[in-house]
């Protein structure tokens, strides 16, 4: 769907979207549909399907980022999926007269690069979302987009992390000594699951981003099973790993909802 979809020439898109808007939504109106104070949200997240995993490799005499990366994709839009859903939930709690929809996009890219539709405090509207947004008349939007910066994944003594990360994926550390349950026990090497995000709220009327919260978090696992002593990558089994990046974009998202949504008078 996604390479038909970038195919296709402005006009055709903008028609494509109008009459598939519909079919794109995940949730509908809330109880409070009716009042026309009501604000409608419309939600859409680019995290994409990636997963980063990325290796610390360290450069003697250089600050330079030397961690060895690699990325594969999952399909179905897990990520977004999680993130969308979370949305739903802690806005609807926030914001009990709003009505809030989901766009779910067949992929991260349908509107081109996601850190683009950003300039500065204002939102770029892509011309295949602006009749989206026109027909459910929203007056908010909620976007969330790969956030990029310094590795702060941390143990229970110190920072553990080098380089930079960004997205959701995992960082390994195979050398490290790390300290387990008691003071006597020692393991080398950890597995951190990470999500990178941020999560900006949009005046759809003037583009102008009202708030955003910025989420970085990476924890640092260490496992007694003997695969995971041997390659902390087997600290988790394929499905936990998944799983586990999910759990985190839930729990952040519903975290992060109240404060994004302080700039908004209370109904």
């Amino acid at each position: 769907m996604f390479k038909k979809i970038a195919a296709f020439s402005v006009g055709a898109r903008r028609r494509h979207w109008l009459a598939m808007a519909a079919g794109l939504l995940l949730a509908g109106q809330a109880s409070a549909a009716g009042e026309a104070a009501a604000r409608k949200y419309v939600a859409v997240s680019l995290l994409g399907d990636t997963v980063h995993v990325v290796t610390r490799q360290d450069q003697t005499g250089s600050r330079l980022d030397a961690n060895l990366r690699e990325s594969f994709e999952f399909n179905g839009g897990v990520f977004d999926q999680a993130a969308l859903a979370a949305l739903d939930a802690a806005v609807r709690k926030a914001d009990t007269s709003a009505q809030f929809f989901g766009l779910k996009l067949p992929s991260a890219k349908v509107f081109g690069d996601p850190q683009a539709l950003l300039d500065g405090e204002r939102f770029v509207t892509p011309a295949a979302l602006a009749p989206v947004l026109k027909q459910i008349q929203a007056t908010h939007l909620l976007l969330i987009t790969n956030y990029r910066t310094e590795n702060k994944i941390r143990s229970k003594e110190e920072s553990v992390g080098r380089g930079y990360l960004e997205g959701q994926g995992f960082f390994i550390d195979r050398d490290r000594w790390m300290r387990g349950a008691s003071d006597i026990e020692r393991y080398k090497g950890f597995l951190a699951p990470y999500t990178y995000f941020k999560i900006s709220l949009i005046d759809v009327a003037s583009g102008q981003v009202l708030s955003h919260q910025l989420v970085t978090r990476g924890e640092a696992w260490i496992s007694k099973r003997k695969e995971a002593v041997a390659n902390p990558w087997e600290v988790f089994t394929t499905e936990e790993k998944v799983e586990t990046l999910r759990t985190q974009i839930r729990e952040e998202v519903t975290e992060a909802v109240p404060a994004l949504l302080k700039p908004l008078p209370v109904h």
